[in-house]
């Protein structure tokens, strides 16, 4: 994706190009990701499904099952919210659930039009009168590094399982990396504030760094973040499932949380729109890798789809009216100062 990430410098913020006030509401540079997401969709409905069979499982889906998706897509929203609490009360604040999740789903909208969810360092600002912007930002951050390792460990059951090597191996090399490169960077954080573009902030660093520290010198801390994560990405993969069920593509639970972490990791990938169509081409072909039957791809397709409706667009639609306070909200804040914190009223 095009769109800038948060720039954050003192208290003072600077918006990803598009969101800030002063700023255009709308970048055309965003085009060529929507662009291109349509035509890799339209491709997998046409060559991959077929449209009538895309529309027939449309048509005689058990549209029931909507209520109990949308109820894993709540239970996993404040599972989220609870992994954020954890991580910055290991540094030292406390992050009331409320304005959690108020920070949650006024960014939410903006996941639409960034890479790999880099919007969500947006909760930062919307947090900045209980945590320092950079402080928040590291917990966002921290954040991120742990569900990738959840997602990475999901992967490498599942694949092992499933007795795929190659993803198994990828992930137990992400997995590696990914701790090996934040070891280094709290142990070694010196080297990292002598480079020249960081030198002149040093304490900036400090703070990116210090839900990190956090977590590395509470393990039990540390432990409860990764649990909380995994039971997030669970019900994930039970929002996966039953739109799989719902639309009858003959995916059973297995096989379901064998290859679907690995699909996410794929879509993480910033290629197209919210990972929309690469997620979805990963996830059909590691079914055929492993030759699980039955698979009925256009059934397939419509739940795969239907996951980002339901766990990306219908957020982003609920987060519109709190992304519409919270930039309203830092409009009027003064630079140099953090935003003042969200009312009590209802959005």
């Amino acid at each position: 994706m095009t769109t800038d990430d948060a720039e954050l410098s003192g208290s003072h913020v600077s918006l990803p190009h598009g969101i800030g006030p002063k700023r255009k509401w709308f970048d055309w540079r965003i085009l060529p990701v929507v662009a291109l997401t349509v035509v890799v969709m339209f491709v997998l409905v046409r060559k991959l499904a077929g449209t009538e069979a895309f529309l027939d499982a449309l048509r005689h889906a058990r549209w029931n099952l909507l209520g109990v998706a949308l109820a894993l897509l709540g239970a996993g929203l404040v599972l989220a919210a609870f992994r954020w609490i954890f991580i910055v009360g290991a540094m030292g604040h406390r992050l009331p659930v409320a304005r959690a999740l108020d920070a949650m789903l006024a960014t939410w909208p903006f996941a639409l039009l960034t890479p790999a969810r880099a919007s969500d360092v947006l909760r930062a600002i919307a947090i900045a009168d209980l945590v320092t912007p950079f402080e928040g930002a590291g917990s966002v951050l921290a954040e991120k590094a742990i569900d990738l390792q959840s997602l990475c460990l999901l992967t490498l059951v599942g694949a092992l399982v499933s007795g795929l090597q190659l993803p198994a191996a990828l992930a137990a090399v992400v997995l590696v990396g990914l701790w090996i490169g934040v070891v280094a960077l709290v142990r070694r954080r010196d080297l990292l504030i002598k480079l020249p573009l960081l030198r002149r902030k040093p304490e900036k660093i400090e703070q990116v760094l210090l839900a990190f520290r956090a977590l590395l010198h509470h393990p039990a801390r540390l432990l409860l973040v990764s649990l909380t994560s995994l039971a997030s990405w669970v019900m994930a993969m039970g929002l996966m499932y039953t739109l799989l069920e719902m639309t009858g593509a003959g995916v059973e639970l297995g096989q379901t949380l064998a290859l679907f972490p690995a699909a996410i990791l794929t879509g993480m990938v910033p290629l197209t729109l919210a990972g929309m169509g690469t997620r979805d081409a990963a996830f059909a072909y590691l079914l055929k890798a492993t030759g699980w039957v039955p698979v009925h791809e256009g059934a397939l397709l419509a739940a795969t789809f239907g996951y980002a409706l339901v766990g990306t667009w219908v957020l982003a639609v609920v987060g519109i009216p709190f992304a519409i306070r919270f930039v309203l909200r830092l409009g009027r804040a003064r630079p140099g100062q953090p935003p003042p914190p969200p009312s009590s009223e209802a959005p």
